[in-house]
């Protein structure tokens, strides 16, 4: 009766994982379906084990009844054993990561990709499991064992509160996100959803925590203290079993969902702070020849960009009752000087992988690598400009994105002082204006917080143009972002003609948001990638450059993605280089990009695909 009680955990222990693998996968091919149906079975062999044999090591079942008796009689001591909710627990945490990366995988993917598989999961939790009941049966401290299965179950728990939150596995998108988000941004993010339901969470994990490490310490598991012989191969077994579980390279958890994506964001990471080192190489290799005339004095170049600005929500660009870019749209009556773009759309829906191309060779049209691509301070750098990178968007130290690692190759980097719960507003910015002589040529980056969410917070309550001051309404709160980016623009836009001789002003936003809508990491429609794209040119600027202004006049109604911002400075600037594609510039002749060549979602969709516009 034993090896029947065996026979069966293990038969459905197999079921549930070829059931999970054949229900959350598509696509694999008949060897593929083969070897993972083998790899499956060894794992709930090696899972059983522990339980196996303690069930045969036991006192012997009662060979007249089952082990639980269908009137609930009598119960070997195994079979009771096998109900402890302790041993119930591990099943259950088990199970956790067995289902939750392959489902929420499958309900992200299964319309959109015909084939993909997502097998090591599912044998993970299996050994995963059987290690647990190990170290249970072994006798470990029940207080450290339940520690460990909280930690366990808290990455797949945060796993469906990503996917609740915003209806799709978390990628590699949203990993990057999830390392790279200010404390601010989280903290802004946490009010949104208010105080009750963020406690509500927080009790919840706490309660779990409880619940897991209180079911271990009251229900430990109770058998006696196995024979020498015994003992040696459950301690033997449970050892193999976490080894072969964790080991460093090619171990069970490396090769899940999660830990692989976690291993290629780091890789990404690494691959990053390689630009750093790469610096002296790239300006070495880097050759730029001026053209046009030179200034008649010391002058200035700005370029602004902007942060989850949408053109749709800008009167400047696209009709509206609210007045929300008086400013801009007053500048924009100036045709001679003034230039929109109106049919300009990001690469990517998160301000790094935008950025990242926007300000470097690297876009989603070339083979290049950031780490390897000049920047545009490089370039300015090699025309004699001093370079001010001035930004709001907060820095993050060690772990710096590709923003930084470019911004800080600059003469002059500098980061409004982010404190904890405290908002600094893009006017912040031009306190740092001040420190520019005007006495030589500058390049000055500023980058804004913008639209960033939470968008009540990126404005100060007297500026509140619509709505009440303090109340949350994401539209209406989003509006007076824009109204407020369109009066910080203004204060640079007149700062640079007074005061450094500014020649162009440029700006355009990293992506765009849909303030009616949760902001997602993955694509979710268009309105998140249209952007806005303005310069202003000076006479003098007309005058030095006069074929690079009119390839502008004369590529304004032309599409455009901002992964090709670093050729458009390249055209601004007016230089020759063979590190500058002449057809990737809206200050060339030869722009040669069309709406049907171009892209977003890091290459993924098709501007043309877009029928709002």
């Amino acid at each position: 009766m034993q090896y029947l009680l065996i026979f069966v955990i293990a038969a459905v222990l197999y079921a549930i994982s070829l059931s999970i693998y054949l229900g959350c996968n598509q696509g694999m091919a008949r060897n593929a379906r083969g070897q993972q149906s083998r790899r499956l079975l060894f794992a709930t062999l090696l899972a059983v084990s522990p339980i196996a044999f303690y069930i045969l090591t036991t006192q012997p079942l009662n060979p007249s009844t089952s082990p639980l008796d269908p009137q609930g009689r009598f119960l070997s001591e195994a079979g009771k054993e096998l109900l402890n909710p302790s041993l119930l627990l591990s099943f259950f945490v088990a199970l956790s990561w067995m289902v939750t990366y392959p489902l929420l995988y499958h309900l992200t993917n299964r319309r959109t990709s015909p084939d993909y598989e997502n097998y090591m999961d599912t044998a993970f939790g299996l050994y995963t499991l059987g290690y647990l009941w190990g170290t249970k049966l072994l006798g470990i401290s029940p207080l450290l064992i339940g520690i460990v299965e909280f930690l366990l179950l808290f990455i797949p728990l945060f796993q469906w509160v990503y996917f609740g939150l915003y209806r799709v596995c978390i990628d590699t998108n949203g990993m990057k996100i999830l390392q790279e988000t200010h404390i601010n941004e989280v903290l802004e993010f946490m009010r949104s959803y208010g105080w009750w339901r963020v406690t509500a969470m927080a009790l919840v994990v706490i309660l779990l925590g409880v619940v897991v490490i209180g079911i271990n310490v009251t229900w430990p598991v109770s058998i006696d203290t196995p024979q020498a012989p015994y003992l040696l191969f459950y301690l033997g077994l449970t050892l193999f079993l976490l080894w072969y579980s964790w080991k460093q390279r090619h171990g069970a958890f490396v090769r899940t969902g999660i830990a692989q994506m976690f291993a290629e964001v780091k890789e990404y990471v690494e691959n990053n702070h390689l630009y750093s080192h790469m610096t002296a190489r790239r300006l070495e290799s880097l050759h730029v020849e001026p053209q046009g005339k030179p200034w008649s004095k010391p002058s200035t170049i700005v370029m602004v960009i902007g942060e989850s600005a949408c053109r749709d929500f800008m009167s400047a660009f696209t009709p509206m009752q609210e007045d929300t870019t008086p400013w801009l749209r007053q500048l924009a009556d100036d045709h001679r000087h003034t230039l929109l773009f109106p049919n300009s759309y990001s690469c990517a829906m998160q301000t790094v992988p935008a950025l990242e191309r926007a300000l470097t060779e690297y876009s989603q049209y070339n083979d290049k690598a950031f780490y390897e691509s000049c920047s545009i301070v490089d370039v300015a750098h090699k025309l004699g400009y001093r370079v001010h990178w001035y930004s709001n968007q907060g820095h993050l130290g060690v772990s710096d994105t590709p923003i930084t690692l470019v911004a800080d190759t600059s003469d002059v980097a500098k980061w409004t002082h982010q404190q904890v719960n405290t908002v600094q507003y893009d006017e912040e910015l031009l306190s740092f204006l001040d420190e520019i002589d005007p006495t030589q040529n500058n390049f000055v980056v500023l980058h804004l917080k913008g639209s960033h969410f939470n968008f009540m917070s990126r404005y100060p309550k007297s500026f509140t143009r619509w709505g009440e001051p303090g109340v949350q309404d994401n539209v209406v709160c989003y509006k007076n972002s824009i109204a407020y980016t369109d009066h910080v623009l203004e204060q640079f836009y007149l700062y640079g003609r007074e005061k450094l001789n500014m020649q162009a002003m440029l700006y355009f936003s990293d992506h765009a948001t849909e303030p009616g809508r949760r902001r997602k990491p993955n694509f979710d429609g268009f309105q998140m990638t249209r952007i806005p794209l303005f310069a202003w040119l000076s006479d003098e600027y007309i005058a030095c450059h006069p074929d690079r202004y009119e390839s502008l006049k004369q590529n304004q109604d032309k599409y455009f993605t901002n992964d090709l911002a670093y050729d458009l400075v390249c055209g601004l600037l007016d230089i020759r280089s063979p590190h500058f594609d002449e057809t990737a510039s809206l200050a060339s002749p030869q722009y040669r990009f069309t709406r049907d060549m171009l892209l977003t979602y890091e290459g993924k969709k098709h501007i043309s695909e877009d029928v709002g516009q």
